[in-house]
Formats: structure tokens, C-alpha cells, sequence
């Protein structure tokens, strides 16, 4: 049998020398590790918490209203409520704003789009706030305006919002409502966009021009939207 005693005592005096370094290697990794994870946790808050034009580029075309929902409600803060449009034909009509009377006093469009919003597009939401006899508009996109849309909009009461100006909006906001907007914008798969028919995540497919995202449910539904290129 082993004589634990004496091969305690024969082993003191190396013990003596060992243990320190032991105690000291031990209590750098367990530091370095802590670092670590204070390294890696410091990085994703400064991520999450951080808005940019890229990120707003990012949206899904139903997530990015969701925002311009947000910002708008913001603006108007609890004197009047700030809705989306149901899924499907929208009239050219993405948001309306309800005072207490519930009267529709504003509405909004809203296109995730990469290429500058042209004239058009601003005339017809004129021609809605006209037919519904709305004081107020707002477009907002994360692209920009032609030069011809921002002139018409000029004395219309129409408030032209690109994605630079959104971001400062956001910007200047409180941290806590920045911090909130920001988990509403990347909660769950936000990028993927959403089927305007079946408001169900859609498929990237292939084409004769190239990808494009398609509904799950072809060929029942056909809808499909073209893959935004981000420069």
C-alpha cells in the first residue's frame, strides 16, 4: 500500500515551489476568459445598439414600414395613433394617422427601394390624400427623391423622408427609443422579405434574369420580388 504521510512529506518541499505558479497560471486564464466574454459581449451591444443606412438597407420591405411605423408614432406621440394597412392591395396607402376622433388626418407610403423615388409615385400619393380628403402626407424610402419629385412636393404638405434623414431621426432620439427601435428592426430573420399575398417568409430562386425571391406556397401563389442589390 502507498503511504500517503510520507508521500505528502517527500513532496512538500517541490509543492512549495509549484503551487504558486499553478495559483498564477490559473488565475491568468481564468482572467483572460472573462475578458473574452466582456470583449465579445461589448461588441454585440455596440452592434445591436448602433443605427446606419446600411442596416436600414437591410430591412425587408414589411419590417422597414414597421419602422416608418415606429418614427412616425413618435412624432405624433400618444396625440394620435399611427397604423399599417392591411396585407394586400393598399390603395397607395402604407400608413394612416387617427386623431381622437378617429379621423385619418395623415397617411404615408413607404418603399424599401434602392433606386431614387420618381415623381410619379408622389403624385399619386397627392392624388390619394386629395380623394380622402387628407391634410398631411409622408413618403419615406431608404433610397432618395428625383429632383422633379422633391419640386412637386414643394407647398403640398407632403414630407419627403429618405434613408440619411431617417437615421438622423433615429439618431436623435433618447438612447432608450433608439434601443427599442432597433430590437423591433432585427428581431428574427428581418432580412428575408415577406409575401404581400400570403404574409409568409419567401424563398431566394433562380431565374432566366438572375435571383429573385419567390413565395413558398408556388405554385398556388406566384407572387415573387426582385433581389435587392445593395451598393
Amino acid at each position: 500500500m502507498i503511504d500517503y504521510t510520507t508521500l505528502l512529506i517527500t513532496l512538500k518541499p517541490s509543492l512549495k515551489i509549484i503551487l504558486p505558479s499553478l495559483i498564477a497560471l490559473l488565475s491568468i486564464s481564468y482572467a483572460f476568459k472573462g475578458s473574452s466574454k466582456k470583449s465579445v459581449s461589448a461588441k454585440q451591444a455596440t452592434v445591436i445598439s448602433t443605427w446606419s443606412l446600411d442596416l436600414l438597407l437591410s430591412l425587408e420591405w414589411k419590417r422597414y414600414e414597421e419602422i416608418c411605423k415606429e418614427l412616425l408614432q413618435l412624432k405624433y406621440k400618444n396625440r394620435s395613433s399611427v397604423s399599417l394597412t392591411p396585407m394586400g392591395a393598399d390603395g397607395g396607402i402604407d400608413l394612416k394617422v387617427t386623431n381622437s376622433k378617429n379621423k385619418i388626418i395623415a397617411i404615408g407610403q413607404c418603399k424599401a427601394w434602392n433606386n431614387p423615388i420618381g415623381v410619379s409615385l408622389i403624385r399619386e400619393l397627392y392624388g390619394v390624400m386629395a380623394s380622402e380628403n387628407v391634410e398631411s402626407g409622408y413618403f419615406f424610402t431608404t433610397s432618395s427623391f428625383s429632383l422633379d419629385a422633391i419640386q412637386f412636393a414643394k407647398g403640398k404638405k407632403i414630407k419627403l423622408i429618405d434613408g440619411k434623414q431617417q437615421i438622423k431621426m433615429v439618431l436623435s432620439l433618447p438612447l432608450v427609443q433608439q434601443n427599442r427601435l432597433i430590437k423591433i428592426a432585427i428581431e428574427g430573420n428581418y432580412q428575408t422579405p415577406t409575401c404581400p399575398s400570403c404574409d409568409k417568409k419567401m424563398i431566394k430562386r433562380n431565374g432566366e434574369r438572375g435571383e429573385f425571391w419567390g413565395c413558398v406556397n408556388y405554385p398556388r401563389c406566384k407572387t415573387t420580388i426582385n433581389a435587392r442589390k445593395h451598393s
